[in-house]
């Protein structure tokens, strides 16, 4: 298995304060809308207390393949610009419905301890030091398995697809 950047906001170093974190954007955009959530959202992603996954960086660091890096187009290609239609579109479902049952999933540690050697983390090149890559680090310290880096952030497979992919392909056959 292979999770990118998952949202176990249990591992966080303040869990109360992840959860209250995604509530608070679900009731900016209760309150204010689709805007002022993902405002909300950056700013408790990225904010100045967010702590940073030193050990789990480091591994991602070794990790990274060869020559990484992302490609950073000044306009998204056509896919890309379908792929965020299509997220903005379902935001309001995602914001209202799905952010907070979805991050506040506690998952089995020791059913995944007993599968360690098939457990995969992915952690975004680019958001590897966010709040949301401090999970994925804490849950290979607690159980095992490997952290790899994918090119891109916490959404690298919409960043750019084709790296993602190579990449992908390339830690499941490791």
């Amino acid at each position: 298995m292979i999770a990118h950047e998952p949202p176990v906001v249990e591992l966080l170093p303040d869990p109360e304060q992840g959860r209250k974190l995604f509530a608070a954007v679900r009731d900016s955009y209760r309150r204010d809308g689709v805007v002022a959530a993902l405002a909300t959202m950056t700013e408790g992603l990225t904010g100045p207390d967010a702590e940073r996954p030193a050990e789990g960086e480091r591994r991602a660091q070794a990790a990274r393949p060869a020559g990484g890096g992302h490609r950073v187009a000044a306009e998204p290609s056509p896919y890309e610009a379908e792929v965020f239609r299509r997220m903005r579109v379902n935001l309001p479902v995602f914001l209202e419905h799905v952010l907070c049952p979805f991050s506040g999933y506690v998952p089995d540690l020791e059913a995944l301890g007993r599968g360690a050697e098939k457990l995969t983390i992915g952690v975004g090149q680019d958001s590897r030091t966010l709040l949301t890559a401090i999970p994925g680090a804490r849950l290979v310290d607690r159980v095992g398995g490997r952290l790899v880096e994918f090119p891109g952030g916490h959404t690298g497979s919409t960043e750019d697809p084709d790296a993602f992919a190579a990449r992908l392909r390339e830690a499941l056959l490791d």
